[in-house]
């Protein structure tokens, strides 16, 4: 599905903590926290760092955050996005979020790993019709936070935030750890050169 397509249904903000520069620090930490080839210590280092940016960046700037997508309240509930990679078990990104954001998850599952491409897709997720820790509380009408490691072409934070407003949400602010770039594309090292990697990581 085009983005033209699902109009509304897009996250209301999308906002990265940092840019994750291919071979750079965050990038780095964005592999290693979820590799199933990185040491156990080295996989919890790269965790840690993530959580604290994750936690830094809410506490400055969660309210700014908040009001640009038009929650006049902030989020009752946040949503991780899956992996569509077929891993087995919770992704890591669920337990890091749990850790430093004070709110109900909302559960998620991904229906049709195969059907998910980088464009929007709604049905790539099916979205639980109540909140994780919130008993019968139901999510129509709710703003939910949906946090995402890696932001490459947006498809899959999209498709989620999409299944969500489906569902009966009211507004969504996506925050990515990471907004991957490629200094080896020209587009993006015209980008780096103009913020001279002052937010690179």
């Amino acid at each position: 599905m085009a983005l033209g397509e699902v109009g509304s249904l897009l996250a209301d903000v999308v906002v990265p903590t940092g840019y994750a520069v291919r071979g750079g620090p965050l990038a780095e930490d964005l592999r290693r926290y979820k590799s199933d080839r990185a040491g156990v210590a080295e996989a919890a280092a790269a965790a840690g760092r993530l959580r604290g940016r994750l936690a830094a960046f809410l506490a400055g700037q969660g309210r700014a955050v908040w009001a640009a997508a038009g929650m006049t309240a902030g989020p009752q509930a946040v949503a991780v996005v899956p992996t569509g990679q077929g891993r087995s078990g919770a992704h890591p990104l669920v337990g890091l979020v749990r850790s430093c954001v004070e709110l109900p998850l909302v559960g998620l599952a991904v229906v049709a790993p195969e059907a998910h491409a980088r464009g929007v897709n709604p049905g790539w997720v099916r979205v639980a019709g109540r909140v994780d820790g919130c008993g019968a509380q139901v999510l129509g009408g709710a703003d939910v936070l949906v946090v995402d490691d890696t932001w490459v072409s947006g498809g899959s934070a999209q498709s989620v935030a999409a299944a969500l407003k489906l569902a009966g949400v009211r507004r969504v602010a996506v925050v990515v750890l990471g907004r991957h770039v490629n200094p080896a594309d020209r587009r993006s090292a015209a980008f780096l050169a103009a913020i001279g990697k002052v937010r690179s990581g």
